[in-house]
């Protein structure tokens, strides 16, 4: 007979047999004629100096243009993968196969589930169309003189922040400052105070919940929260803390101030639809913390990337995109949405450095096919590779993987032409698509033009000589840290 502490052994031996076989091999459901990454790949960047775009070119590139789409390996789960436009045109298009199911559904017991909630971007079926009805006209005509005011501030702090004797600053922290001040005055009625302040009690509040969620190994195996683990249970009580003193702020400044009747914030016509029983709290509360999230979290991703890439190519696209700025005057927006060189810069940087690298939130509806013969089971996760597919050979050519704005043309028409093709077709994928494509892209490329056209104006930028290029190691994609030497214009 087995003593106990011998069959306790033989049970946990077989506990620990069967998570190591959930995670090392993919469901025997899975379709078997499209590779599997290792599972390990999605730990090397902790355990070695690797980022994104190098783990990309060593583990994934070869598979996803081969076959593209691959079994992967994230969030305690495997997905499908997609990264060829014609599946990616595919799944942005039968949204009701590859239906959206965000964290919420995903994951509902982990800390990032709790801070997002059910909102705009995870949503699916009517409650999106719910959503989408109190948002898109706000998002789509917005007030751009924050914009204006704060790029100006941030000039200012990038100034009172440089080291007298490099001449340089870490400029991340300053980036999140301003996109924290332009979304919550352009959507949410309310100034954030980052760039007014050097400390701000809501800044720090979200500075230390953001390191809550985003702890790679939580992150990884999000079951975790599952466990009274003690810094689990802090780190709900913070997020809880932070979305309710948040949705008090937006409220007391829209109505106890009696703002909200008589301005189209994004925030208004959230609460309008609370308070003809559209939405419930919940939901308000959800809606308005992702607003503020994806909000300032891309453009802040986008501003550094475009930061680094003027930088970078200092003597060619930085003193040509100046030039053509000089004759623009504050306020323009019109007239910067209508240079050439300007816009297919920044085009080809979303294009080069996508905000989000992967994203894995639909899920399959019903047994389906990927293209002509890749099976998918019900309930599969699918997700796509958004720098895979904007640097895929056979759409963007031998120069995929250098920085060529002159890609998109020489004059705006065709610039702007082609930016819709390349998004329609899915070949460029960085503000996703389909119905379900990014509702703040007007804001987003609105602020990169007005923040880019001030930073001109006021700094010739150059690579610190002490920064190291190197991009993000996983999430979200922008250069690591970046350090930039500011000279001021004469």
């Amino acid at each position: 007979m087995m003593s106990p502490i011998s069959a306790i052994s033989a049970i946990f031996f077989v506990l620990l047999a069967t998570l190591f076989f959930k995670i090392a091999i993919p469901p025997l459901n899975f379709p078997r004629n499209i590779p599997t990454i290792p599972f390990y790949v999605i730990f090397l960047p902790v355990f070695f100096k690797m980022d994104q775009v190098e783990l990309y070119e060593k583990y994934l590139r070869e598979p996803m243009e081969k076959y593209g789409a691959v079994k992967a390996f994230f969030g305690s789960r495997w997905n499908i993968l997609v990264s060829r436009p014609e599946f990616l045109a595919q799944v942005f298009k039968d949204e009701n196969t590859f239906a959206k199911s965000g964290n919420q559904k995903k994951i509902p017991y982990s800390v990032i589930a709790t801070y997002t909630g059910d909102n705009v971007i995870s949503a699916h079926g009517d409650i999106w169309k719910l959503y989408r009805t109190s948002l898109n006209h706000s998002l789509q005509r917005f007030n751009e003189a924050p914009l204006w005011k704060n790029a100006k501030k941030f000039c200012q702090l990038i100034c009172n922040q440089v080291d007298v004797a490099s001449g340089s600053t870490k400029v991340g922290p300053l980036i999140q400052r301003l996109t924290l001040d332009n979304i919550s005055e352009v959507t949410l009625g309310f100034d954030f105070g980052t760039l007014n302040q050097e400390k701000s009690s809501l800044h720090e509040h979200l500075l230390l919940i953001k390191k809550q969620i985003f702890h790679p190994l939580f992150l990884t195996f999000p079951f975790l929260d599952l466990f009274p683990i003690p810094m689990r249970k802090e780190a709900f009580k913070n997020v809880e803390s932070f979305r309710k003193i948040l949705v008090e702020r937006v409220r007391q400044n829209m109505i106890e101030n009696y703002q909200f009747e008589q301005t189209d914030f994004a925030a208004s016509n959230l609460i309008r639809s609370y308070n003809a029983e559209k939405i419930n709290y919940t939901q308000l509360t959800d809606n308005i913390v992702i607003l503020l999230v994806a909000g300032h979290e891309n453009p802040q991703l986008l501003i550094t990337t475009c930061l680094y890439l003027l930088a970078k190519y200092k003597s060619t696209w930085q003193q040509d995109i100046w030039e053509e700025c000089k004759r623009i005057v504050d306020g323009d927006s019109k007239g910067l949405s209508e240079l050439p060189l300007l816009n297919s810069f920044i085009f080809e940087a979303v294009r080069m450095y996508p905000p989000l690298n992967t994203i894995i939130n639909r899920k399959t509806s019903r047994l389906c096919k990927l293209g002509h013969d890749i099976v998918i089971p019900k309930d599969t996760y699918v997700g796509y590779n958004n720098f895979g597919a904007n640097h895929y050979r056979k759409s963007w050519g031998s120069t995929a993987d250098e920085f060529q704005p002159q890609r998109w043309g020489s004059d705006i028409d065709t610039i702007l032409k082609t930016w819709r093709e390349k998004k329609t077709t899915a070949v460029l994928s960085s503000f996703h698509g389909g119905r379900r494509a990014c509702l703040g892209e007007k804001l987003a490329l609105v602020e990169l033009r007005v923040t880019i056209f001030e930073v001109l104006k006021q700094f010739k930028l150059s690579l610190s000589p002490s920064w190291e290029e190197k991009m993000t190691p996983g999430g979200p994609l922008c250069p690591l840290n970046l350090e930039l030497t500011c000279e001021r214009r004469t």
